[in-house]
């Protein structure tokens, strides 16, 4: 939870564990089903604390934008979609096309909304795994086991400093910000020219020479 330079927290973390016939990587074990009960418990941990407007961010995960089971469809009726609207007490005029009637649904996730929370899929927060896992792996040599690294990871993320939470968060706000100007800049170029924007000026980049973010982020603020 980002909450300042001083009062950032972790709330938990979760491990899993594979058994001999189950797949190494979390992403099965961490399906759809798991993570609405996941969202759940933190939503809990949340109003524990009496946290007001919160935000929670995601990355671009799939097992985050599956659709609950009986989502509403554009194919449906208009007598169907005026029903669920009644149902989920969206406003609406029985003289309004169809059309109109399917651009009122708030893509939200029901489950944040009846507790006045708003989500968004923004932020990758692989700077805190890197951050962690470095500091796991100088304490790694040829007698540790398994069991010793589970407790490494649970002591490291039990001391995780607001500061490193923090960091990452406004590295990446930071970002945006530029994106977000760059881009401004550029429809300011088109509207001047008159012109639209064409996909020949973009700028080509790889990986390492587009993203910056490195474990000297966390030394503090820029």
């Amino acid at each position: 939870m980002v909450d300042g330079l001083d009062n950032s927290k972790l709330l938990s973390y979760e491990a899993f564990e594979g058994a001999c016939k189950q797949p190494k990587a979390y992403h099965a074990m961490f399906n759809h089903a798991y993570f609405v009960g996941w969202l759940q418990r933190l939503l809990d941990d949340v109003a524990a604390l009496q946290e007001c407007n919160a935000i929670i961010v995601f990355d671009n995960a799939k097992c985050h934008k599956v659709l609950p089971d009986d989502p509403p469809a554009g194919s449906w009726t208009k007598a169907r979609m005026m029903q669920a609207c009644a149902t989920y007490g969206i406003e609406l005029d029985v003289n309004e096309y169809r059309s109109t009637l399917w651009a009122k649904w708030p893509w939200i996730a029901d489950i944040t909304s009846s507790s006045r929370r708003r989500i968004t899929v923004t932020y990758n927060l692989s700077m805190i795994w890197s951050y962690v896992k470095g500091a796991v792996g100088l304490l790694y040599d040829t007698s540790t086991t398994f069991f010793d690294v589970c407790e490494r990871f649970d002591h490291e993320f039990g001391r995780l400093p607001s500061s490193v939470i923090f960091d990452c968060i406004d590295h990446i706000d930071r970002k945006v910000v530029k994106m977000a100007a760059y881009l401004d800049s550029i429809d300011e170029a088109e509207d001047a020219a008159g012109t639209p924007y064409s996909s020949d000026s973009e700028i080509e980049c790889d990986g390492d020479s587009c993203d910056d973010g490195t474990l000297g982020d966390y030394e503090g603020d820029e």
